[in-house]
């Protein structure tokens, strides 16, 4: 939230430009955001897949949802994104623009670059994630509705239910904050929406507009 809301607050509401900033803030704020952003969605899916393992109704399924096993996958997977979003201490550095003159924060790399929009913002980091919740949250929906209909204590079906209730909710906000940021940065990448001034004025205002509705799935998963 700090590294990436602070900026986006002080640029865009207060006109407060961070292209004098050192070169390593260049560097690790984006790295740092994509991260924190990766771990953070990577959590969601994880969550909800335990919910479905712990509402299996077969015993064998039921022993993968295990706390043990929960804190390794985390660990494994911050590792992962430590190590998979080091192209971006890399590749981001300050360029001068030959049209405007300003200094901007940007990727020098076009390969990286394509990877980077598509690869990690959409896919990874929004398209993904999303699909996998909604899925393995369908699937512990599904299982919640045959509780009733098990041989369980009355306590632990309805902790249960509360829990199931909890992480598809957390889904359901998921949803609603990040994919309209998704759909608009993917109306983005389009030339054929980008070449009228009037219509790429219209999609840079959708984007600042979701990209702030997208901070606050950041900010309720934290809390």
């Amino acid at each position: 939230m700090f590294i990436g809301l602070l900026p986006f607050i002080l640029n865009n509401g207060f006109n407060v430009e961070l292209s004098q900033s050192p070169l390593f803030y260049c560097k690790f704020r984006y790295y740092a955001y994509q991260v924190c952003a990766l771990i953070s969605m990577t959590c969601i899916c994880l969550a909800t897949i335990d919910q479905y393992f712990a509402t299996c109704s077969h015993q064998r399924w039921q022993q993968w949802c295990n706390i043990k096993l929960a804190r390794h996958l985390v660990t494994i997977f911050v590792f992962i994104w430590f190590v998979h979003n080091i192209p971006y201490l890399i590749y981001y550095d300050y360029v001068v623009s030959t049209v405007t003159g300003k200094t901007t924060c940007v990727i020098t790399s076009k390969i990286f670059q394509q990877y980077a929009t598509y690869g990690v913002i959409l896919i990874l980091g929004k398209l993904l994630p999303i699909c996998i919740a909604f899925f393995f949250g369908f699937l512990t929906y599904r299982n919640v509705q045959e509780i009733s209909y098990r041989t369980l204590p009355f306590v632990r079906r309805e902790l249960d239910k509360q829990l199931t209730v909890m992480v598809l909710v957390v889904v359901v906000f998921a949803f609603f904050t990040v994919m309209p940021y998704a759909f608009v940065y993917m109306l983005l990448q389009m030339p054929s929406f980008t070449t009228d001034p009037f219509t790429a004025a219209q999609l840079q205002f959708a984007s600042t507009l979701t990209l702030a509705i997208l901070y606050m799935y950041f900010a309720v998963s934290v809390t």
